[in-house]
């Protein structure tokens, strides 16, 4: 059954593609979050010469790219924007971040590449403290910036970092005392949902997989018979020097950049902005759907229309639907599976204005044959719920 957005924006009727209109919201440092979360502050602009700026691909004689297994869990930049930085790597499962302890955070999702830690998906949460550090690592999250970090182990099997291309320097390890009372770590979460209480009848439900999660703000009837979706968000997570970091990347509306909170070590309380909410523990029960068993073409023949579907295997999409030689459906962007969710962000679509992700769970799917997808689309026409791959001579 599809849900119903408060917020939703409409389809249009134009058969020009347009980037999405004000349905869809920024992604930015800016944004603002329909639940409770912590603001990320923007920064200043950066200049052209530090916004051009890239990663040498050049490592030094005898050393090698640093791999996943060369990074501890809590390390020390030395000699960062003139002081130490430290950088966390939680679980490894792709969300990095960079501490000034109790000033600033920084936290990134990234692939490591060859060694290499991108920022331009990173977003900042920090107070207002005059560092010049917090400045150069607000800078690294600019808008529009194409900001890098390498790691070599080198002939002495050290390892070092380099920032765009700059003179390497050691990366030292650190330790942090743990709290007891709250979790640690980031795997603790996997195959779990917290379902936190943040209003009279309002609530946030946390599905958590293994790095990645999903967040679903609800309104409670009277009865307590039915929850209706208010908004969504999901992206990556992980548990970085006792923080529970959430990097949100789909999202239905407006959302914060960066989250950050902790979790109490009996999982009954989140707290976020020094607010305790109190939250329940359930199991996340869900068959893991591979993203490659959805990768390819699909179609539908769903509300008399003909519908394609193909999703690629750089994960970027595009739906359509055509009725006879009229397009009346065409929306595309970037797709990702967490868990059993297909999570959808639009970056274009037909006429302008639609919604600007979508969510659904996967289900009765198999791999290059058919699947169900029980989605949040509220456009009209909206994207169908079942799928078959298309037959071929």
């Amino acid at each position: 059954m599809k849900h119903s957005f408060l917020l939703a924006g409409v389809a249009a009727a134009s058969l020009a593609l347009f980037a999405c209109g004000d349905s869809s919201p920024s992604d930015t440092e800016d944004d603002i979050l329909s639940s409770p979360g912590e603001k990320t502050e923007s920064s200043s602009s950066v200049t052209e010469d530090e916004s051009s700026s890239s990663v040498s691909e050049d490592i030094p004689k005898g050393a090698r790219a640093a791999t996943l297994d060369d990074l501890e869990k809590n390390m020390t930049l030395k000699g960062l924007f003139g002081r130490d930085i430290y950088l966390a790597t939680g679980e490894k499962h792709g969300l990095f971040s960079l501490w000034i302890p109790d000033t600033a955070w920084l936290a990134t999702p990234s692939d490591f590449k060859d060694g290499v830690l991108n920022f331009s998906q990173g977003a900042i949460t920090s107070i207002k403290i005059d560092y010049d550090a917090i400045k150069s690592m607000e800078k690294l999250v600019e808008k529009n910036s194409d900001h890098s970090m390498r790691f070599i182990v080198n002939e002495d099997d050290q390892l070092q970092y380099s920032l765009d291309g700059g003179e390497y320097k050691d990366v030292g390890e650190t330790s942090v005392k743990k709290n007891s009372s709250v979790v640690w770590n980031g795997d603790s979460l996997a195959s779990k949902e917290l379902f936190c209480k943040t209003g009279e009848n309002t609530f946030t439900g946390y599905s958590f997989y293994k790095g990645r999660y999903v967040a679903t703000d609800v309104v409670r009837n009277a009865e307590q018979t039915n929850d209706s979706l208010v908004s969504w968000s999901a992206g990556y997570y992980d548990i970085h020097r006792g923080k529970l970091l959430m990097r949100p990347l789909f999202y239905s509306s407006a959302v914060y950049a960066l989250v950050s909170a902790s979790v109490s070590s009996d999982y009954k309380t989140l707290t976020i902005s020094a607010e305790d909410v109190s939250c329940t523990l359930s199991e996340l029960k869900y068959n893991e759907v591979p993203a490659a068993d959805l990768e390819g073409e699909w179609e539908s023949d769903e509300g008399d229309l003909a519908w394609s579907l193909d999703l690629r295997t750089d994960r970027t999409f595009e739906v359509k639907a055509f009725k006879g030689n009229e397009n009346k459906a065409l929306k595309q962007g970037t797709w990702d599976v967490y868990g059993n969710q297909l999570l959808m962000k639009v970056t274009g679509c037909l006429g302008g204005k639609c919604t600007p992700a979508v969510m659904g769970s996967v289900s009765k799917w198999k791999a290059g044959s058919f699947f169900n997808y029980g989605n949040s689309d509220p456009d009209d026409p909206s994207i169908p719920e079942d799928w078959t791959a298309p037959e071929y001579e």
